[in-house]
């Protein structure tokens, strides 16, 4: 499992602890109860069920046995665009593929940056990522598909656990995830693909 940034002139490997957020619990300073616990009344609410009762309950619910893995998940082939294709290719890609990614390949297939749909909109309509409207913009479908693309880009391997893709959603904010094998583009994943996972393996554990 492995992580990659790519763009124009890098491809470098990223550590998992430096891609996700590091999980932990802040130190919590002493408290006074209010009152007394009363273990009697406690049973009473929770229905006489004790603690052991319960913590088996939950140990008999259907755990997830097999890792579900990116090369399980993801779109392929994958549909990409040139980055010397113009505003007006990728419009006409979204609406034909019904996609909102559209990764950015040079001549030679090579990984160089990403386009959304959101990315096309904004540009046309002459707005900022700060929502602020620039008058003298050129907002022509003509305008290279280079100038709009997001660089660099995260990629991970075909053997990441899905897991770590959907937190990656989150924590990076990002919608899809490009699956590259050696440099070359072999998938990608988007929220949706995740959601589909998650229905299809319903025991599916989402935390990592």
């Amino acid at each position: 499992m492995t992580f990659h940034i790519q763009g124009l002139s890098a491809h470098e490997q990223m550590p998992l602890n430096e891609v996700v957020k590091k999980s932990g619990v802040e130190k919590t300073a002493a408290v006074t109860p209010v009152r007394s616990f009363d273990e009697k009344e406690h049973r009473e609410h929770a229905g006489e069920q004790s603690g052991a009762e319960a913590y088996q309950s939950i140990s008999e619910l259907p755990q997830a046995t097999d890792v579900v893995v990116a090369e399980k998940v993801m779109r392929s082939p994958v549909v990409t665009l040139s980055s010397q294709a113009v505003v007006a290719d990728a419009l006409v890609l979204f609406q034909e593929k019904q996609i909102r990614h559209l990764p950015i390949v040079s001549s030679a297939g090579e990984l160089l940056g990403m386009v959304s749909e959101r990315d096309v909109l904004r540009h046309l309509s002459g707005v900022t990522e700060n929502y602020q409207q620039q008058v003298s913009h050129n907002n022509s479908r003509n305008a290279r598909i280079g100038e709009l693309m997001k660089l660099p880009v995260l990629t991970a391997s075909v053997d990441t656990d899905i897991r770590y893709v959907a937190r990656l959603f989150v924590e990076q904010r990002i919608g899809a995830l490009p699956i590259v094998t050696d440099g070359e583009l072999k998938g990608i994943i988007t929220r949706s693909d995740v959601l589909s996972a998650v229905m299809r393996h319903f025991v599916l554990e989402l935390w990592a």
